[in-house]
């Protein structure tokens, strides 16, 4: 597959990620092919009608990454060819690509997590990995991987909360909350338990944030374009740290003034 067909592919399903990537210049297939790839994954409990189809799919890609970090050729892919490139033309890590599939799995069987900690591993793993593999893609080394994983990890608890309503929908329980009142959720209301929940989770993901953010010298400018790649999750961490946070209310700025926000996020390296 070409590059403009990945760069399609993320424009279509990732848009928010793609205009990040758009501000890596020459550089931004990288963040394509990455980004093709966790939507590839991430696709997979949508498109199975059972879990054990969807471990099958799973384990394609685990098999899919082994090989390429084995020197073996590509599949005839179109995802996975240019995600080979990327990975040995950036010299990439297995790690990252590791931790996102093994929390990922999760997904396949519903993400219900029992605590907190599980929660914040998960985001580690998801949103965390992608971002420390965006980083490096950008050609930041592993100190500035390592605060894109912080960064990527704090601000994936933003995305999860947007997309909260809809696995709720579908019976996850991605939050451990004692006593969840799901006939509120059912009818578009906030449970209280709940919102205490997310207050102290985005309370404690801003503090994280805070710290990633005093390491700023940690990370080449080149590599902003990955670390502004959650840059929507920002403006909902901020309502969740509230008092009587609203599951269901509209959390997002006008599109002008989010595109405003990450140009200059990028242009002025304020990630």
């Amino acid at each position: 597959m070409s590059r403009d067909a990945v760069a399609a592919m993320v424009e279509t399903g990732d848009p928010d990620r793609f205009a990040a990537a758009r501000l890596a210049g020459d550089r931004a297939w990288r963040l394509h092919a990455l980004y093709a790839f966790n939507l590839e994954v991430a696709r997979i409990p949508a498109a199975v009608s059972e879990p054990l189809l969807g471990e099958i799919r799973l384990q394609w890609w685990r098999d899919v990454v082994e090989e390429i970090f084995d020197g073996k050729p590509p599949r005839k892919h179109e995802v996975v060819e240019p995600l080979a490139e990327a990975i040995r033309e950036a010299g990439l890590p297995r790690a990252p690509f590791v931790a996102l599939l093994d929390a990922r799995a999760q997904d396949v069987h519903g993400l219900v997590l029992p605590d907190h900690a599980a929660l914040k591993g998960y985001l580690a793993g998801t949103s965390g990995a992608l971002m420390q593999l965006g980083a490096l893609a950008l050609g930041a080394d592993a100190k500035g991987g390592a605060v894109a994983a912080e960064i990527g990890a704090a601000t994936g608890l933003g995305l999860l909360i947007r997309a909260l309503p809809a696995l709720y929908a579908q019976g996850a329980d991605p939050v451990a909350t004692p006593d969840l009142d799901r006939n509120a959720l059912a009818e578009g209301r906030t449970p209280p338990p709940l919102a205490e929940a997310l207050r102290a989770l985005a309370v404690d993901a801003q503090a994280r944030l805070a710290a990633a953010r005093a390491r700023r010298g940690d990370v080449t400018p080149d590599a902003a374009p990955a670390l502004v790649a959650n840059w929507t999750a920002t403006p909902v961490l901020r309502a969740a740290a509230a008092p009587g946070f609203d599951l269901f209310a509209n959390h997002e700025q006008s599109e002008f003034r989010k595109r405003l926000r990450l140009t200059g996020q990028v242009i002025f390296n304020r990630w």
